[in-house]
C-alpha cells in the first residue's frame, strides 16, 4: 500500500554543463555544472536569485530535479517551502506513496514529499518554519531551530519518517486551540547553519539533542500544521492507509 512530486525532465550527468532552470522558473539564463545545481533555496538564494518563485533543487542528485517554491522574504528569506495550502485546489486526502514522493504543483497547492525532506535533512542543519493564516488574515508561526526527518535510520521509511525538532519558538500558534479550519497553511525549512551533515550511517550524523520526535507518515485526511509550547510539530497527515 505504498505512490514525489517531479516533473520528468532529461538532464545530462556531469558530461558537460547540466540544463539551466527551466523556462517561466526563474533562473533560466544560467547554466550550472553539476556541482553548483541547488541542493535547496538557501543555495538558489547564494546563486543570486532573491525573488519568491518556482525553482529547481536536487535533493537525489543531479539527475532528478524537483520544482519548489522559494520564500526568499519572510523573515530573511531563504525559506525551502515543503508545504503550501490556500484555496483548496489539491486534494490532501491521500495514501502512503503520495506523502512519500509528493503531489501537487509548486506554482500552487502542492507537498513536496518525505523521502526529498529525508535527503534534504540528511544533508544540512535545517530550521522549520510553519505558518498560519486565515481569512481575515490573522497569521500566527512557530518555529524550531533544528528540524529533520529519520537522521539515523537506515530505512527512512521504516523507520516511520520520524520527525525530530527542538528549539521551540512560538509566534502565536501555540495560543490557538487549534490549527484554522480554513485559510493558508505553509511549512518551510531553510539552512541554519552553513556546514552540510555528514552523509547517513557516519559517527558524525547525529539525531538533534533534547529532540521531540513523532511520526511524520500520514495519518488523517485533512493535513494540518500544527505546533505547541511541548516541541512537537506535526506537518503531514494522521490516517491514511499505510
Amino acid at each position: 500500500m505504498k505512490a514525489l512530486l517531479a516533473l520528468p525532465l532529461l538532464l545530462l550527468l556531469c558530461t558537460g554543463p547540466c540544463v539551466p532552470q527551466l523556462l517561466g522558473i526563474r533562473g533560466d539564463a544560467l547554466e550550472r555544472s553539476c556541482l553548483q545545481q541547488p541542493l535547496d533555496c538557501d543555495d538558489i538564494y547564494a546563486q543570486g536569485y532573491q525573488a519568491d518563485g518556482v525553482y529547481l533543487i536536487y535533493p537525489s542528485g543531479p539527475s532528478v530535479p524537483v520544482p519548489v517554491f522559494c520564500d526568499m522574504t519572510t523573515e530573511g528569506g531563504k525559506w525551502t517551502v515543503f508545504q503550501k495550502r490556500f484555496n483548496g485546489s489539491v486534494s490532501f486526502f491521500r495514501g502512503w506513496n503520495d506523502y512519500k514522493l509528493g503531489f501537487g504543483r509548486a506554482d500552487g497547492e502542492y507537498w513536496l514529499g518525505l523521502q526529498n525532506l529525508h535527503l534534504l535533512t540528511l544533508k544540512q542543519k535545517y530550521e522549520l518554519r510553519v505558518d498560519l493564516e486565515d481569512f481575515e488574515n490573522n497569521t500566527a508561526f512557530a518555529k524550531y531551530n533544528d528540524f529533520s526527518i529519520s537522521p539515523n535510520a537506515v530505512s527512512a521509511e521504516e523507520d516511520g519518517y520520524s520527525l525530530h525538532v527542538s528549539g521551540f519558538e512560538d509566534g502565536g500558534a501555540a495560543a490557538r486551540s487549534s490549527p484554522p479550519s480554513t485559510g493558508t497553511r505553509t511549512s518551510s525549512c531553510r539552512t541554519a547553519r552553513p556546514s552540510r551533515r555528514a552523509p547517513s550511517g557516519s559517527a558524525a550524523a547525529t539525531s538533534p539533542t533534547s529532540t521531540a520526535s513523532t511520526s511524520a507518515a500520514p495519518t488523517s485526511p485533512t493535513p494540518t500544521a500544527s505546533t505547541g509550547p511541548s516541541g512537537r510539530a506535526s506537518t503531514t497527515p494522521s490516517s491514511a492507509p499505510r
